[in-house]
């Protein structure tokens, strides 16, 4: 098989005609890669605009998911190559988002809060009473059964042939507010590596902020909810992003934001 493209999880294969293996590093959890599968297939059912998942493969002792071939480019690399275009990739964006937040998923996918109590629970870097208010909180917070990406972000769309939206191993039923926090989040927060010049600091950090603004008023006019219901779940989205896998310069900028939060609620 000829390859075609690397991640950090998996490796992406020609295979056949139109399709592709995303095919998993080896020890990957092979119940992640099962609901990255169902997930996908799920979505497509609904008609959102996602690559169809075909089959597991196992090839050299690796799991993976066989999916549609899309010629496209991710539309963060769109963005970065054509700046003059930012507010018109940012409005798609939030279209897309909005599209599949009309979508009901009541009992196809995980929920959504029990997805955040658990990465709240396992944040090592909060102590058991941060948690512990965090957790009522965010139970709280309404409920809905609304399809959500868990992880909506530009380098999650291709663009080319088409637009689809990617990477459902996140997939999960919850309320969308939510789901929109979590993509304001990344928006809003993230760090360049030690020695990056100042003047690409300087470029990324206004491409950030044009995206974010550009996709929270679409968002919002389409949606037609005020911006406090998706801020009021920035607490619990932030607080379960410590979990994964990010610089730690940007968990030490979350976790300002937690704890800033933390003392505007009732203890």
């Amino acid at each position: 098989m000829k390859q075609i493209g690397r991640g950090r999880t998996a490796d992406i294969f020609e295979y056949g005609e139109n399709k592709i293996l995303k095919l998993y590093r080896k020890g990957f959890p092979e119940d992640f890669i099962q609901r990255e599968f169902d997930a996908s297939q799920f979505v497509c059912s609904l008609g959102i605009p996602s690559p169809h998942a075909y089959e597991l493969a196992r090839k050299e002792g690796r799991l993976g998911i066989v999916f549609d071939r899309v010629n496209g480019v991710s539309m963060l690399s769109a963005m970065s190559k054509n700046v003059w275009l930012l507010g018109k990739h940012s409005t798609t964006l939030a279209a897309l988002h909005y599209d599949l937040h009309t979508q009901s998923a009541p009992g196809r996918l995980r929920k959504q809060k029990a997805v955040l109590s658990e990465h709240i629970q396992a944040a090592q870097l909060l102590t058991e009473e941060e948690k512990g208010r965090i957790l009522r909180y965010l139970k709280a917070l309404p409920d809905d059964d609304k399809l959500c990406h868990g992880d909506f972000h530009p380098d999650n769309v291709l663009v080319g042939d088409g637009i689809r939206i990617i990477d459902w191993m996140t997939g999960m039923s919850g309320n969308p507010a939510g789901d929109a926090a979590r993509s304001i989040l990344l928006l809003s927060y993230g760090t360049m590596p030690d020695g990056t010049p100042n003047i690409v600091k300087a470029i990324v950090q206004f491409m950030r902020n044009k995206i974010r603004k550009g996709y929270t008023k679409h968002y919002l006019e389409l949606s037609g909810q005020p911006y406090s219901n998706i801020d009021s779940w920035m607490l619990p989205v932030a607080a379960a992003r410590l979990v994964e896998w990010i610089p730690p310069a940007e968990k030490n900028s979350l976790l300002e934001l937690i704890r800033e939060r933390l003392g505007s609620i009732p203890m």
